[in-house]
């Protein structure tokens, strides 16, 4: 019996969807995907806007965000989402940082497309600006996690409130969901660092913390 001529196409076009298709999955995987898909980048850098590897915000610094393509280097800097470790410092979405308060280690970091990069620097400003005392400064490893306090000025734990980072995060590491609350991973030394905002005016501190 012979087959229904009309079925050729049909088999032949299947065959050449299939074969397109597996060689646009090997071409991917050839080019390491990063990259390889439109508008990800290799990477980002991120710089003052004269080119400078950290910046001083007193009150403002104007930063610039260049994203590497396979095909060549892109000014992101109004495209990136933007953001700042410390509250006594904001960015706006073209990466302009606006000083609440004095700040030191202030890390800004500019995204695109789940690719990220970063400069770290200085916030000053003359008025406005309060110390928050950072406890405890030692914890135990096999205690899994550990809650630490913020004390302002007037003796309020502004722990719920503030922005909590690790200078090391495979140490110890701040859980989103609450103020305050890390995770503790291996023995090491971390500084770590907390700062609200409220208004026109932080407050900032940090403190250097052994896990032991």
């Amino acid at each position: 019996m012979m087959s229904d001529p009309a079925q050729f196409p049909r088999t032949y076009g299947r065959k050449l969807a299939v074969a397109a298709l597996a060689g646009f999955v090997l071409t991917a995987v050839g080019a390491g995907c990063r990259g390889f898909f439109i508008n990800q980048p290799n990477s980002v850098t991120v710089t003052t806007s004269t080119g400078g590897t950290s910046f001083s915000a007193a009150p403002t610094a104007t930063l610039k965000a260049v994203a590497a393509f396979n095909s060549g280097n892109k000014d992101v800097t109004n495209s990136a989402s933007w953001q700042s470790s410390s509250a006594c410092a904001s960015v706006s979405t073209t990466g302009v940082v606006t000083a609440k308060g004095t700040a030191s280690s202030v890390t800004v970091s500019a995204s695109v497309a789940g690719i990220s990069g970063s400069i770290t620097g200085s916030t000053s400003t003359g008025t406005g600006t309060q110390t928050l005392t950072i406890s405890p400064t030692s914890a135990l490893l096999s205690n899994g996690t550990v809650q630490f306090q913020a004390i302002d000025s007037n003796q309020v734990d502004q722990a719920a409130n503030a922005t909590w980072t690790s200078s090391n995060t495979s140490i110890l590491s701040f859980a989103s969901s609450t103020g305050g609350l890390a995770t503790l991973s291996t023995t090491g030394t971390v500084t770590v660092s907390a700062s609200t905002s409220s208004g026109s005016t932080c407050a900032s501190g940090s403190a250097s913390v052994t896990v032991q």
